[in-house]
C-alpha cells in the first residue's frame, strides 16, 4: 500500500457530525408533538428513515 505525501497536502478535514451530534433524537422529539396533536403513530425507526 502507498504512503500518502502529506507534504503536498495544504488541508485535512473531517466529517464528524454525525458522530458528535445525536440528531435522530431532535428530529424525534421535533415530530413527535407534531404527530401526536394530528393522531398520529409511527415506529421512531420508520421515520428516521423516510427523513433520510
Amino acid at each position: 500500500m502507498r504512503m500518502i505525501d502529506f507534504t503536498t497536502k495544504r488541508v485535512l478535514t473531517f466529517d464528524c457530525y454525525g458522530t458528535l451530534i445525536d440528531w435522530e433524537t431532535g428530529i424525534l422529539a421535533t415530530l413527535q408533538p407534531i404527530l401526536t396533536d394530528h393522531g398520529v403513530t409511527a415506529d421512531p425507526e420508520h421515520l428516521l428513515t423516510l427523513y433520510g
